[in-house]
């Protein structure tokens, strides 16, 4: 390589694409040698420049760029000389731009080249004629360059640490500028601070020391402490100078930073693109952008992705026919939920409660249809078990934030903000989603510019298939009460369950006013009902007009309304039944039937009279002409039909339930032909088949309410014929590329909706998403060699790649578990040892959501849930199985070193709210680890101010602060006994604490600084031999271990020990996750958790060190498998 005093200026092509859609541009810092090629150095290892290399494979369409001039002249010149180099790399770049300045820039920058970068987008902003550079800036990627001072150095000493190292006779003046910090100057920190929010930022950082002078830029000074997404800050096991040089494109290294990169390089395409599609928008001159073009359009985009139950409003299409409150009916009950509505009091949420067929959907669709005409309805939510998307909660709250959004542009703008900063908002707990996308919305509101109150409506929350959600629900909605400018009132409907009682008991009397309907006063019922069997009776005589002008008369309805018992249901169902008889004869004959179950069954209680009439209706259907064989067929089809209908999971049209019971086109209408009175049947049949009344189910279900035995429907064999008929659809239906896929890695997300539903028909999607839980619930045994079994032999794939198109991959996982569950060791010793969940693949969830490295992992002592950290600053809970977000901690005001469960209830968060239970203050620097006491009543801390603290965990009060360590304190463990504490520091040294007061042992490794520390599971007051219970080179990558809990399995992972005796000398197992990792292992000692700066968290087998899960983000990959397998 050729020498020259003065190195080159330039800034040229490296790759040039024919159509470029992005500018890479690097930076190099300072020329060591003042070498003409030093800006191709800087990037190269073995004539391997990865910018023109290795990164074009991975951006086709990128066109890179690189930056020489002579650093050494402007950095000894200081201020003066990097403003030249500043201005000068900006005139280059406007020159070759001067034909596409809206394409994105992405900078590349390394060390002091970073200054330039910064030093360059500060003139940018202070000279117009470079604005076009400015604003197409999207990101940098810096690559150890000094922002701040460090841990243990001003910035001046850091920059001159960098000038030591890489110029072998740094002239004085240079030295002295630095150490003045005159070329960091306030000036130029501030006034790249005030454009911090207009870019993204990658800050890569150096983790190996540079010979004698140590770690140069560490990681405080190399990163620029951006919150949320706006900053990534990552590792490099690196020097200062091999920080951005890579051998190979295989490398660990090199994979972090192209991941990061070309994530980063693509959403600035993705944006620019956006920006220029609002740009052609027409837009009236009278409106701003971001009213007119951003909430029309770019944030209704963002919200047609939050899932949305189409059938949850009270005026959704499928409930157009269900009735509202009659004039003159509910006259009361209705004045005074108004004037709750519309009041200023502290009871912010009305309980409406009251049993089966008491008119309480009515009510609320009376209440809702009144304040959605005078725009205050904020939202409405009817649950119906059974129904798909309103029979559970996870779509509750999203459904709720679209409603909202809809009320005003600033509450979809508000809202439209939140799920573009959450992207995965959906797969959050109820809490994340209340808070993210209807709280903090609403709260930003102005009263003066909007309703001073929103009504919510949520009918027949008992409807909800899970208990915990519906506590979890109100405990939620409690939060309304906070609001200060506008107020958010709540009328919610159900029937008196316990988990809704008890959810009110945790709610103050002054903030819930409560109204139980069956409570009212037997007259005024009976004035309603005997206006709505008027009403409804009097229509069908309108129809007839060969009934008299008085029928039914005053006497009949009288008697009706006696039969009723104050039930809405039974008179609606009674008045149904009459209606669908097409002659008179037939109608006055199914009058005459009612009335009769009022003489049978005097003085019994109301729910007594819903069943006969129940049952009237059913045995109306049989039909007349036809002899015992056929009424027998009849009956066991009319059975098999309404034995389905009530136990579905969700509910299907006339044709996908044809489709399903494998019942001929036409029989199943025939069937229910006169069940119009229990049954809302549309004439067209792919319309959705429902039930009136969610009371007909516990009736059709309940052999103590459905007393006649050719009705009755046992719900276990219910469940079984479902399940049999699910596995014989999909086994007729499913096959290999079932969607006619011929292009290879195609995504999910490019097939359009309409192929799916063509390729897979509603019936056979329900198939694949239900038939476990039917089998479940059938509690069938399953033998080797049956239906199942086969099933699985010849279509698990076919059933899985149904699910990768359905897009329902997380609900297969949990049907997979459940069939775990249910299958016996003993009748299915070949369908068990095929190992369901880990036989196709050694990943089984990937668990996505933190934006920033992972710092921890731990399991709960259950197993079921895993809490990770992370330097993005929020602690996640996830569902093991699944890999679900359970809940996002939100708090800390730094990065989330160390997480722990509580082995007994004692928690610092509340796992089902996210709310703070303690904050333990007093520590002056990062709390690097933490460990629960064995009995949950303390808890320990180590920290970078070189002390561990002991803190009460009820309390969050400091019981002891034991110090010692002469670095931080990187890792604690309690004794099993609780009665010793160790703790592990980068001082090399590991001390265990005898009754927490004083230093029992303190043993020096032999390798570096201690990441982690573990107790053996009979360790006893007795061992405190100041052995050394963990060395740096067993976990030279790892910064914490943990002993299994299991008595019968107890082993040590990478351990060592000098007591040879208790087997603990070598080490068993070996796993390698990248880069820096934090362990722990599951309960059973079978699995272990690590979290890691690559952005991963990963799951290992204990026994053999595999990788079983990878979080690694490789959605598209996985997708593309799915598709194809």
């Amino acid at each position: 390589m050729t020498t020259h005093r003065v190195s080159k200026n330039f800034l040229k092509v490296l790759v040039s694409p024919e159509d470029p859609d992005v500018d890479i541009i690097a930076v190099h810092g300072l020329n060591p040698t003042n070498t003409e090629f030093h800006a191709e150095a800087t990037w190269t290892v073995e004539d391997k420049l990865w910018l023109r290399d290795f990164l074009p494979p991975q951006l086709p369409s990128a066109r890179v760029l690189l930056f020489g001039y002579n650093a050494n002249v402007a950095f000894e010149t200081s201020i003066a000389g990097v403003r030249e180099q500043a201005i000068n790399l900006l005139n280059r770049i406007a020159s070759k731009r001067e034909e596409a300045e809206e394409r994105p820039i992405v900078f590349v920058a390394h060390s002091l080249g970073g200054i330039v970068v910064k030093r360059a987008l500060v003139e940018a902003k202070l000279d117009d004629s470079y604005k076009s550079i400015r604003e197409a800036t999207y990101g940098i990627a810096f690559f150890g360059t000094p922002h701040q001072g460090g841990n243990f150095a001003k910035l001046g000493d850091i920059a001159a640490s960098i000038i030591r190292g890489v110029l072998r006779n740094p002239s004085s003046t240079f030295m002295e500028a630095l150490k003045k910090d005159s070329l960091f100057s306030d000036t130029l920190v501030g006034d790249f601070r005030h454009q911090l929010e207009d870019y993204h930022v990658l800050s890569f950082f150096e983790t190996l020391p540079m010979g004698r002078l140590g770690l140069i830029v560490d990681q405080k000074s190399a990163t620029l402490g951006l919150a949320g997404l706006r900053e990534r800050q990552i590792p490099m096991d690196a020097d200062h100078t091999g920080v951005c040089k890579f051998r190979s494109a295989d490398g660990d290294d090199y994979e972090q930073v192209s991941f990061n990169l070309v994530r980063l390089v693509k959403s600035a395409v993705k944006a620019t693109a956006e920006r220029a599609r609002i740009a052609s928008l027409s837009v009236p001159s009278s409106r701003p952008l971001s009213e007119a073009a951003s909430v029309d359009t770019v944030t209704k985009s963002l919200l047609s992705h939050l899932p949305y139950a189409v059938d949850a409003p009270f005026n959704t299409y499928s409930r157009q026919h269900d009735p509202t409150c009659l004039p003159d009916t509910r006259v009361d009950l209705l004045r005074e939920i108004y004037t709750w509505a519309d009041g200023k009091d502290g009871r912010f949420i009305y309980w409406l409660n009251g049993l089966a067929g008491t008119g309480k959907s009515t009510i609320a669709r009376t209440v809702a249809r009144k304040y959605f005409e005078n725009g205050q309805l904020g939202a409405s939510f009817f649950f119906s078990r059974g129904g798909g998307d309103v029979g559970h909660a996870s779509k509750f709250f999203t459904t709720i934030a679209v409603q909202l959004a809809r009320k005003s542009q600033s509450l979809q703008r508000y809202i439209g903000d939140a799920v573009r900063k959450n992207a995965d908002i959906a797969t959050q707990s109820l809490g994340d989603q209340w808070r993210q996308v209807v709280l903090r919305p609403l709260s930003k509101l102005s009263g003066d510019s909007y309703p001073s109150s929103y009504i919510l409506v949520i009918d027949a929350l008992d409807e909800c298939d899970n208990d915990d959600d519906i506590q979890t629900i109100l405990k939620l909605l409690a939060e309304a009460q906070t609001f200060q400018t506008i107020r958010l009132r709540v009328l919610l409907t159900s029937r008196p369950e316990i988990p809704i009682r008890h959810g009110f008991y945790q709610i103050p009397e002054a903030e819930h006013q409560s109204f139980v309907l069956h409570h009212i006063s037997p007259s005024i019922i009976d004035h309603d009902i005997t206006v709505f069997l008027k009403y409804n009776l009097g229509l069908i005589g309108q129809k007839k007009p060969s009934l008299s002008a008085s029928w039914p008369g005053e006497g009949t309805v009288k008697q009706l309304v006696q039969i009723a018992s104050g039930l809405f249901i039974w008179a609606a169902t009674a008045c149904r039944f009459i209606q669908e008889a097409e002659r008179v004869f037939l109608i006055r004959k199914r009058l005459a039937a009612i009335l009769q179950i009022g003489s049978s069954i005097v003085g019994e209680q109301p729910e007594k009279y819903l069943n006969e009439i129940y049952t009237t209706v059913l045995r109306h259907s049989i039909p007349a002409k036809c002899s015992e064989e056929e009424k027998e067929e009849f009956l066991s089809m009319l059975r098999d039909i309404l034995g389905s209908i009530v136990t579905l999971l969700s509910p299907l049209s006339i044709h996908s339930l044809s489709r399903l019971l494998n019942f001929q086109s036409g029989e199943v209408d025939d069937c229910l032909e006169d069940l119009h009175a229990i049954l809302d049947i549309s004439r067209d049949h792919t319309r959705l088949l429902r039930l009136h009344h969610p009371s007909f189910r516990d009736f059709l279900l309940k052999k103590d309410r459905c007393n006649d035995s050719n009705f009755w429907v046992d719900e276990k064999p219910a469940n079984e014929t479902l399940a049999a008929r699910c596995i014989q659809l999909m086994s007729t239906s499913l096959k290999e590329d079932i969607c006619g896929v011929t292009i290879p890695g195609t995504l999910v997300a490019d097939i359009k909706r309409s192929r799916v539903e063509q390729c897979l028909p509603l019936e056979v999607q329900y198939a694949c998403l239900h038939w476990v839980e039917h089998l479940r619930r059938s509690d069938a045994q399953l033998r080797d060699n049956d239906y199942v079994h086969q099933f699985l032999q010849n279509h698990l794939l076919h059933w899985l790649e149904a699910l990768g198109w359905m897009q329902k991959i997380s609900e297969g996982i949990l049907e997979i578990i459940s069939l775990e569950s249910i299958v016996s060791v003993v009748n299915c010793l070949s369908l068990y040892g095929t190992d369901l969940g880990r036989g196709y693949g050694t990943t089984l969830q990937t668990l996505e959501g933190h934006s920033d490295s992972v710092k921890a992992v731990t399991f709960s002592p259950d197993g079921k849930q895993l809490a990770s950290g992370s330097h993005d600053m929020t602690v996640r809970i996830w569902d093991a199985a699944t890999g679900a977000t359970l809940q996002t901690l939100e708090g800390h005001s730094g990065w989330v070193n160390a997480v722990a469960f509580s082995p007994t209830t004692v928690r610092i968060w509340d796992a089902a709210t996210g709310a703070t239970l303690q904050t333990l203050e007093g520590h002056s620097d990062p709390v690097t680890a933490v460990a629960f006491s064995p009995d949950g009543k303390q808890l320990a801390s180590g920290s970078y101010d070189m002390t561990v603290r002991i803190w009460d965990a009820a309390t969050g009060a400091t019981l002891q602060t034991l110090e010692g360590h002469s670095g931080p304190a990187y890792a604690v463990a309690f004794s099993p006994d609780g009665k010793q504490l160790a703790s592990g520091s980068y001082d090399m040294t590991v001390r265990i604490w005898d009754g927490y007061g004083s230093n029992a042992a303190d043993s020096r490794g032999p390798f570096g600084p201690v990441n982690a520390v573990a107790f053996s599971p009979t360790y006893g007051s007795g061992t405190a031999t100041g052995a050394t219970l963990q060395t740096s080179r067993a976990i030279i990558r790892s910064s914490a271990v943990a002993f299994s809990p299991t008595v019968s399995s107890w082993r040590p992972v990478l351990t060592y020990s000098t007591d040879l005796g208790r087997g603990y000398g070598t080490t068993l197992q070996t796993s390698r996750p990248s880069l820096w990792s934090r362990r722990r292992l599951l309960a059973d000692g079978k699995q272990l958790a690590s979290g890691s700066y690559d952005k991963t968290v990963r799951i290992w087998d204990a026994a053999t060190g595999a990788t079983l899960q990878t979080s690694r983000p490789l959605i598209g990959q996985r997708r593309r498998l799915l598709a194809r397998r």
